[in-house]
């Protein structure tokens, strides 16, 4: 007897889940994987530079990673017919290595890249983020950007 098949409720429900599962919340996992990032994107910054520039980054909402959860299935379930949606819900650790996989994929979108930039530039707003006293989010993202604008790779605003 084979398992009932879900709805695309129960379907939305697993994939939002899922993705919200695999993010990482350990404090020196994060800290590690900015600086990282830090030394990929600024190889000339030496270890001590990195690592105070890595603890300016502030911590993002949860509800952030939710919404952003919430427009991946959004999408998934526009584009894929609910039984290849529902077929990946199985519980298998390989079928939600997949979801998270698709989830990175679609991260790195155009129209993701856009979104996540707004939502960011949104919450620097609403925690007083534009030139307000304390905030070095906003600063750090200030200096980053310059640097890689000065080495070509930034925006061009």
């Amino acid at each position: 007897m084979s398992a009932s098949p879900l709805t695309p409720d129960e379907t939305r429900a697993h994939l939002v889940a899922t993705v919200l599962r695999h993010l990482s919340r350990d404090a020196g996992r994060r800290t590690e994987a900015l600086e990282d990032f830090l030394a990929v994107t600024l190889p000339d910054m030496d270890e001590r530079g990195a690592r105070a520039l890595s603890a300016m980054v502030p911590q993002l909402p949860e509800s952030l990673y939710g919404k952003w959860a919430s427009l991946f299935v959004d999408r998934l379930q526009e584009t894929v017919p609910h039984e290849h949606v529902a077929a990946l819900c199985d519980g298998s650790e390989e079928n939600d290595a997949t979801i998270a996989l698709v989830y990175v994929m679609f991260m790195e979108s155009e129209k993701m890249e856009r979104q996540v930039a707004e939502d960011l530039h949104a919450l620097g707003i609403t925690q007083g983020g534009e030139n307000g006293p304390d905030d070095s989010g906003a600063l750090l993202g200030a200096y980053l950007r310059a640097r890689l604008t000065a080495r070509g790779q930034g925006p061009i605003n």
